[in-house]
């Protein structure tokens, strides 16, 4: 089996994993004291916080953008259905 493998001299045992993991993200943790709102614009703004998840409040950042285009949506679809 690849246990009984002759391993190579640069090969350490402590690299094993078939896929290698990739280097973790940035990931900028917010002090608990810090508001949702502050929190989630802190980091950058929120659709940085929502996509690319820098802090604890993405999914926080993803519920307002859900709320955001849905309002706007309904608001584009009213104003068709008036005409």
């Amino acid at each position: 089996m690849a246990k009984d493998a002759i391993l190579d001299s640069e090969f350490s045992l402590d690299n094993l994993e078939r896929i290698p993991r990739r280097p973790l993200p940035y990931f900028d943790e917010q002090d608990d004291d810090v508001g949702l709102f502050a929190g989630m614009t802190i980091s950058g703004g929120i659709f940085r916080v929502a996509f690319l998840d820098t802090n604890q409040y993405g999914p926080h950042a993803m519920i307002v953008m859900l709320f955001g285009f849905a309002a706007f949506t309904g608001a584009i679809l009213f104003a068709l259905s008036l005409s």
